[in-house]
Formats: structure tokens, C-alpha cells, sequence
């Protein structure tokens, strides 16, 4: 892997992040499925999605818990795709302690592991020694420990702006 496809890869993840929230706000509006309606009875049938699809746009409920859970899953995606790779590329590059001593790489740790075990920080011994972790008016500590991880505690917009930071971090201080 290259640095042009490792920053190709946080381009997408960021890509796919915004437009989990363009289609959550889009699906929020009320004359979508309607809209969705008219199009869907356009399209020739050996192309046309799934029936239940229809059952789906017009569920209120049903739409908003799966619009919600897409852009909570492309920020998880993100956040565990992304922390993988680029501990991948530093390591083949020896760039791995650069890294590693970024002041928002803890953070990012301990983000990708709530984000990929149901939402709620479980630290570790070795997290543990790492508290408190601070960065850019986000705190994680001790207190945090088998709790849920809310959106006053770190935003999706800090998240994003976590993976901009990463990103440009790669682009100008990676070789």
C-alpha cells in the first residue's frame, strides 16, 4: 500500500461518513418516501430493489433506527478500518512510533474499541494506565469505564473531525 492509497482510503471513509448523514437528513424529510415512491415505479423491473424496501420507506420508525444505524456503522467503519491500515503503513514504513506518539492516537484507540464493542468503553489494563486521555475538548476517563459512550462526551463531529486530523496528519508528516 501506498500513502496515495492510504489517503485515498480516509477520502472514501469520510466520503461514506457524509453521505450517512446526507441520507439520514434526506430520509428525516417527510415527502421522501413519497418521492421514493415515484421513482421506484420508474425503474424496469429487473432492476428494482427488493418489494420490502417499500414497507421500509413508509415505517417511520423502522427508517430512522436503520438510517441512524447506517451513519453509527460508517462512523464504526471508519474508525476501525482506518486505525488498522494506518498502524499497517506506519509499521511497513517505520513509521509506527510517530504514530503512536501523536497526541489524539489514544483517543483514536480508545474510540475504535467502544465504537466496536456495542458502544460502551471496556478498558483494559493497558487503557487503563493511559487515562485520563485528552484531546480537543474531549475527555475520557476512568469514570467512562462499562458505560455507554455519548454524544456530550464526543460528538460525531469531533469523531469526523478526529478522522480530518489523521488524515492530514498522514498527507503532511508520513512518508
Amino acid at each position: 500500500m501506498t500513502k496515495t492509497d492510504l489517503l485515498g482510503m480516509y477520502r472514501t471513509a469520510i466520503n461514506r461518513v457524509q453521505f450517512a448523514y446526507a441520507s439520514l437528513v434526506l430520509w428525516a424529510y417527510p415527502d421522501t418516501p413519497h418521492f421514493f415512491d415515484a421513482f421506484y415505479e420508474q425503474l424496469p423491473n429487473d432492476i428494482k430493489p427488493h418489494a420490502h424496501v417499500l414497507n421500509l420507506v413508509h415505517d417511520e420508525v423502522a427508517l430512522k433506527i436503520a438510517a441512524e444505524q447506517l451513519y453509527d456503522k460508517s462512523y464504526r467503519a471508519a474508525l476501525n478500518d482506518l486505525l488498522a491500515l494506518t498502524k499497517e503503513y506506519c509499521h511497513a514504513t517505520g513509521q509506527l512510533s510517530e504514530l503512536k506518539a501523536q497526541p489524539w492516537y489514544p483517543l483514536w484507540c480508545l474510540l475504535r474499541n467502544c465504537f466496536a464493542h456495542d458502544m460502551k468503553f471496556n478498558f483494559n489494563p493497558t487503557e487503563q494506565e493511559m487515562l485520563p486521555v485528552i484531546w480537543n475538548g474531549v475527555t475520557i476517563d476512568i469514570s467512562m469505564n462499562r458505560k455507554a459512550l455519548t454524544h456530550g462526551q464526543c460528538s460525531h463531529a469531533k469523531t469526523l473531525e478526529l478522522l480530518e486530523v489523521v488524515r492530514a496528519f498522514i498527507e503532511q508528516h508520513v512518508a
